[in-house]
């Protein structure tokens, strides 16, 4: 490298340095399909398997929220290197580059658009585009203080698990939970310590629960927990354990040590619920109660 000392920060010159070239290596790139059009924009499917199924199903590999998509739409088949799209019988058909197509060998770039809105675009992807794209989907869908699912994205989690559940037959259950009295944390301590007290239960809670629980901040100081083939008196013992996990919280900030609480809604789904926010609003009157009735403290209907 050739270094001028008189260069600075504010210098207009550059540092000259020797760039090595970028070594593109066609072994070692993946194919994916990139969502560029309809509600999944931006996000990317690696195809990993030999054959990777589309539609508005929530059991299909890539689930596609759009009305226009058959619930098992189209599917790719993977032969070595080779990749082909197949449609299964779909309503509105699938369409390579503006035509209708019923099976067809993918290239590099093709343009595939299912139902009305959405248009996956078939790439090869070396490494750190899978790593860019990665990391795109990561702040599209989670929320950067406590790296926990974002409102919008846990909308989308649960539309798929209630279909999911009602279609199979299988229990599932909602915990939501909201930080007592967050609003005096933040008036005594400050903001920054009230950043630490989301920071700490998105890790508690992240460390209790299991891998295919799906976590999310809700709102502002209030959280989610979905719990798949979980009955209410199970999701009852989830809410405690993690309400009684976050009253043990040891957080401090500059030496003093903020007493933290939540008052925890549990809800199971039943049948009468026919939409993703009938469950929701079963579990916030839950909510409500445990607040009404003290605070830091867990209500279900089991106790009706």
């Amino acid at each position: 490298m050739a270094y001028d000392d008189s260069r600075g920060p504010d210098s207009d010159k550059t540092a000259v340095h020797e760039v090595p070239p970028l070594e593109l290596e066609e072994a070692a790139r993946s194919a994916a399909l990139i969502c560029i059009s309809g509600r999944s924009i931006g996000q990317m499917f690696l195809i990993t398997q030999e054959e990777t199924t589309v539609g508005r199903a929530p059991e299909c590999d890539i689930f596609l929220d759009d009305e226009g998509v058959s619930r098992h739409h189209a599917k790719v088949i993977r032969q070595g290197e080779t990749l082909i799209v197949m449609d299964l019988g779909s309503t509105n058909g699938t369409y390579v580059d503006g035509e209708r197509v019923q099976v067809l060998t993918l290239e590099d770039g093709l343009k595939i658009q299912v139902g009305t809105a959405t248009i996956l675009q078939f790439r090869f992807q070396d490494e750190r585009e899978v790593e860019f794209h990665t990391l795109m989907q990561t702040f599209k869908t989670h929320d950067p203080m406590t790296d926990a699912l974002n409102k919008r994205a846990f909308g989308l989690e649960l539309e798929k698990e209630v279909g999911f559940a009602k279609r199979h037959h299988q229990a599932l259950s909602l915990v939501l939970f909201d930080l007592d009295h967050f609003k005096r944390v933040n008036d005594t301590y400050g903001h920054q310590a009230g950043d630490l007290v989301l920071r700490s239960v998105a890790k508690r809670v992240t460390e209790t629960m299991r891998k295919e629980d799906i976590f999310a901040r809700y709102g502002g100081e209030e959280f989610a927990l979905l719990l798949r083939s979980t009955e209410s008196e199970k999701a009852f013992i989830v809410g405690e354990r993690v309400r009684r996990a976050i009253e043990s919280m040891e957080v401090a900030h500059n030496g003093r040590r903020i007493p933290c609480t939540t008052s925890v809604g549990v809800a199971e789904l039943t049948d009468e619920m026919q939409r993703p926010e009938d469950l929701v609003e079963a579990a916030d009157e839950r909510l409500y109660q445990a607040k009404k009735k003290g605070r830091n403290r867990t209500e279900s209907a089991l106790f009706d």
